[in-house]
């Protein structure tokens, strides 16, 4: 095998595993942990429930341009945060990426509502099947299937010292659990005298 060979399968092994990890993060941190429940809080809203009935009856072009406008001020924001963390400014790039997140869910939750008035403009529908195709892709790769099968592994290692910590130090009559229970006694006895 040649070097310029060696030096392809290890950039393409590269690239792949920069895009799992991009992929693992989105989908497994962000989406799961913060936007899909926001997702299901602004389904279940009443007040949407009406406007998913009104944007039934309007224009596939309006849909497709709020819903654009939308996607983009994300996308948007998601850089300049991203620009601002590189730049060191960590404290506004977590709030603007804060920030985006409901936005996010509230973009994909129109996507869900007006799907059908946005996948009939056919450049709509080749990007989101080359968009899933890609999330396929990545889904299919060894790299993403063993980082996945770790990430399940120390998740489960991390809950079980947790849980073993939880159990030594802060359960049954112990010195730390007493200290704790004193201070959260002292707590509740300097609120409660503020308050009468």
């Amino acid at each position: 095998m040649s070097i310029i060979t060696k030096i392809l399968n290890k950039f393409i092994m590269l690239l792949q595993l920069i895009l799992v990890v991009i992929f693992i993060v989105f989908e497994e941190i962000i989406w799961e942990g913060f936007a899909k429940p926001i997702y299901v809080y602004i389904h279940q809203l009443r007040i949407l429930q009406s406007i998913e009935k009104s944007l039934q009856a309007v224009n596939r072009y309006i849909v497709l341009a709020i819903f654009m406008v939308l996607l983009i001020g994300v996308e948007v924001a998601g850089l300049i945060a991203g620009v601002m963390a590189v730049r060191g400014m960590m404290i506004g790039a977590i709030l603007l990426y804060a920030l985006k997140i409901p936005i996010a869910a509230f973009t994909f939750w129109l996507f869900r509502v007006t799907d059908e008035k946005l996948l009939s403009f056919d450049w709509f529908r080749w990007s989101y099947e080359k968009i899933l195709a890609l999330f396929d892709w990545i889904k299919s790769r060894e790299i993403y299937i063993n980082t996945i099968k770790k990430a399940k592994e120390l998740k489960v290692q991390i809950k079980k010292y947790i849980l073993s910590i939880k159990a030594k130090y802060f359960t049954g009559d112990n010195a730390i659990s007493r200290r704790f229970k004193k201070f959260y006694s002292y707590i509740k006895n300097i609120i409660k005298k503020d308050t009468d």
